[in-house]
């Protein structure tokens, strides 16, 4: 590893452990803290000095309302198709809505399900398709609120790189590839929908779910409802494994072989040392109506119930492998006034004026390097974070939703399982690669100039290749030879 790119680890090492050691508190429960690409905070979500509710909420449910796909080892999100596709909120509205409970009906267990359901069903409000989420503190962008902000300061040199872990003080590793000066915000290539129009696909498909409950025909809505995780800004804004865990939920598997994407690295920073300062919060979201909670836990950890028509785990599904988790955000973690001052290359300082630069998880203002002049003679140069932004979002596992098959649906198809990457590096002939194929051109992902055959061949590895970019997938891992999400996510026939 060069000079400074350890230089750039060691930086993320310390940013890493000053946030454990901050978060990471005793008692916090079964928390998954992911990572993300810096996500902008907009400045008018601030009018007249407080904080507008109205704003806060359209934001939270637009960008931050849906069940976010990681793998727990590492906080790594998955791209993956999850399920129906819209928000928590709306997945709660129908539970609280249609819910009926799975035991015999003068049993103490349905007895418990009806009371869930029905103070659920209560909490709702006058407007079940517009419920309320906030974050606390409510003042946490005014003025008023800087006291809920702390500092990290520091400077790191050469030294800083060769500094073990203790085995006193364990550390979660950070990783390398992240902490690099990056020339483009890699979720800038995806486009730019306004919150109104996010909101209002997750209005349409909630309808579309509520119409096929009312009518007890859920079942042709999967797969064919399913989003794939670059339709929302949500769900496409993949994190990068800065984070191993907050308060990790115990794992007893591999990292996939199949991971998440990242940005690719372009420019590192110049050696030396590097100056870095910014301002981090925790800030809670709130799932509140006129004072009082409207989503129940307890409702939906409850394995009693089902939804008319509908199969376990059609709004959330199991996770596609073991050691991952469908987590619903529970708290953003932002940061505010960046400024990273080091000695910067030629090569850096191009990449800096680029149109949207990133270093680590941190967004930079455009050109703000140019602007200011070198310090003393000496080289350096600041650039500055682009204003307040989301780096990081606290969940906490979902279970599958709904828990079991509605009791009046015939069994669940049987889909072909995974049979391993390694088996279609070998050319196979088999009934699975037709199918395979056919399912391919059902989703629209065809290289095929004729019908899918038997033979895996060239056109098989492009057409899987262009399901894995559907999925969400880059680069080598969008290679063509499936893994064991993407495999899982396209859903196979056995033909039993």
């Amino acid at each position: 590893m060069a000079a400074d790119e350890d230089l750039s680890v060691a930086l993320g090492q310390q940013v890493l452990d000053q946030l454990m050691q901050t978060y990471a508190v005793a008692g916090c429960g079964d928390y998954a803290l992911a990572v993300l690409p810096g996500q902008a905070v907009d400045d008018d979500m601030v009018q007249n000095g407080v904080v507008n509710p109205l704003l806060v909420s359209e934001w939270l449910r637009a960008d931050y309302d849906f069940p976010l796909l990681l793998r727990l080892s590492d906080c790594t999100p998955i791209p993956a198709a999850l399920g129906s596709g819209i928000s928590a909120s709306a997945i709660y509205t129908l539970i609280a809505q249609y819910g009926c409970p799975a035991a015999a009906p003068d049993s103490d267990c349905a007895a418990r399900v009806r009371d869930l359901l029905n103070a659920a069903n209560q909490g709702l409000g006058p407007n079940p398709g517009g419920l309320p989420l906030s974050l606390e503190p409510d003042d946490w962008a005014a003025p008023s609120g800087a006291g809920h902000w702390q500092t990290f300061d520091t400077i790191v040199t050469a030294s800083d790189t060769a500094r073990p872990a203790t085995p006193e003080t364990p550390r979660a590793e950070v990783n390398a590839g992240l902490w690099q000066l990056r020339s483009e915000h890699w979720a800038q290539a995806l486009p730019d929908t306004p919150r109104s129009t996010l909101l209002a696909q997750d209005a349409d498909r909630a309808d579309t779910l509520r119409a096929a409950l009312a009518s007890r025909a859920a079942e042709p809505l999967a797969p064919s409802e399913v989003v794939n995780a670059q339709e929302h800004a949500a769900l496409s804004r993949t994190a990068i494994p800065l984070m191993p865990s907050l308060r990790p939920v115990p794992v007893d598997a591999e990292p996939d072989s199949e991971p998440a994407p990242g940005p690719t690295a372009n420019t590192l920073t110049g050696g030396g040392e590097l100056h870095v300062h910014f301002q981090h919060a925790l800030v809670r979201m709130l799932r509140r109506f006129s004072g009082l909670p409207w989503w129940h836990p307890e409702l939906i950890a409850d394995p009693g119930w089902y939804l008319p028509g509908m199969r376990r785990g059609q709004l959330v599904p199991d996770p596609p492998e073991n050691g991952t988790a469908h987590c619903l955000p529970q708290a953003l973690l932002l940061v505010r006034d960046v400024h990273i001052t080091g000695s910067w290359t030629t090569e850096a300082h191009a990449a800096l004026g680029a149109a949207m630069p990133s270093f680590g998880p941190f967004l930079l203002q455009p050109g703000s390097a140019a602007s200011l002049a070198a310090d003393g003679g000496l080289g350096t140069t600041t650039v500055l974070g682009l204003g307040t932004q989301v780096i990081g979002i606290l969940g906490t596992p979902m279970p599958a939703l709904p828990p079991v098959d509605d009791p009046g649906r015939p069994p669940p198809p049987q889909y072909v399982p995974f049979p391993g990457a390694e088996w279609f590096k070998s050319a196979p002939r088999s009934p699975v690669i037709t199918a395979m194929g056919r399912r391919l051109v059902e989703e629209h992902c065809s290289a095929y100039k004729e019908a899918p055959g038997p033979q895996w061949t060239q056109a098989d590895h492009d057409s899987f290749a262009m399901w894995q970019r559907k999925l969400g997938y880059r680069g080598t891992d969008a290679d063509g030879i499936p893994g064991p999400a993407s495999w899982k996510a396209l859903r196979i026939s056995d033909g039993t």
